[in-house]
């Protein structure tokens, strides 16, 4: 079954730029009563993102929709709060970068897994070398790919006919499994799968329909 989703647009009047984008993991921590090292587990396969939006002044005059203001409440409400799914992409809006080059050597890159000759279908993330030394480390889980520029088996890039993509989550599927070893990596842009973070949605009116909304919070969703 193909799931789709409803994408937030931002109007672009009152948009501040500062953009907050904040880390977030579920680590279950026990520490033994010797305080040496704890025992750790953790419950979640990728990063969560909770990002954070300001907008210092949505008009109805000049603006992307007749009302700003009110297209964002309306969203919210439709989206029920906290209960709706919906995409987004900051890189619309120069926020934020959301692409990957397939080279695992560069700090955002597109690696997702090594080949065992028998597997097919291979989750999409976003991978990276910070720790050096050779070593790729899977960061996000990819939810849904705006442009797949192409997909890379040991570097070379192979024909679009011998795989192909799905979103929600965002995975690859090969017609002919990858090599045992072969290391997998795709180059393109991605945006985000969110719900709003909050159940209340805090808007001020400054002046007659000129209004303030200091605090948008979104969270990233993998499933």
């Amino acid at each position: 079954m193909s799931l789709s989703f409803p994408n937030l647009a931002l109007p672009s009047g009152g948009l501040d730029w500062n953009f907050g984008r904040r880390s977030k993991f579920s680590t279950i921590i026990q520490t033994p009563q010797s305080q040496r090292r704890p025992a750790t587990a953790t419950l979640q396969k990728g990063v969560i993102y909770e990002l954070d939006l300001n907008f210092n002044g949505l008009a109805n005059v000049g603006s992307t929709y007749a009302d700003d203001a009110a297209y964002l409440q309306e969203f919210y409400e439709a989206c029920r709060g906290g209960y709706g799914f919906f995409t987004f992409d900051p890189s619309a809006y120069h926020l934020a970068s959301m692409s990957v080059v397939h080279d695992t050597t560069q700090l955002s890159n597109g690696y997702f897994g090594v080949g065992d000759g028998s597997t097919t279908a291979f989750p999409l993330w976003r991978s990276t070398s910070a720790f050096g030394g050779g070593n790729v480390s899977l960061c996000e889980l990819i939810q849904n790919v705006t442009l797949l520029s192409g997909v890379y088996v040991n570097g070379s890039l192979i024909s679009a006919g011998s795989y192909a993509l799905s979103n929600f989550p965002a995975a690859i599927t090969f017609t002919t499994p990858p090599g045992a070893g072969a290391v997998l990596a795709w180059e393109g842009n991605y945006s985000y799968l969110c719900r709003f973070s909050e159940d209340l949605l805090d808007m001020n009116e400054l002046v007659y329909q000129l209004w303030e909304l200091k605090s948008l919070k979104l969270d990233t969703i993998n499933l």
